[in-house]
């Protein structure tokens, strides 16, 4: 019967409704920075991880090179020593 009546199936869609929820993200962020959130007992916090983000940090920001504050301070230096020879001249 099927070979006489070709009757075919309607078409099936694989449609996935997303949603999303900024919420539900931040804890998914937290909880693969932190481990799973929950008992507050239970949950470890890792020191080292938290010092190495800190340096990192603090690394990000460089400071000011000393070679650069050595090289201004000795432009001025020079300036000043070329400025004062140039006023005993000038008198």
């Amino acid at each position: 019967m099927g070979i006489v009546f070709n009757v075919r199936k309607p078409r099936q869609f694989n449609y996935k409704p997303r949603f999303y929820d900024p919420n539900k993200e931040e804890i998914k962020e937290l909880e693969a920075k932190y481990g799973p959130i929950g008992d507050s007992y239970n949950r470890k916090i890792s020191f080292r991880k938290a010092m190495e983000e800190k340096k990192e940090k603090k690394i990000s920001s460089k400071p000011f090179p000393m070679t650069k504050i050595l090289l201004i301070a000795c432009l001025v230096v020079a300036l000043i020593y070329f400025l004062m020879t140039f006023v005993e001249r000038w008198q």
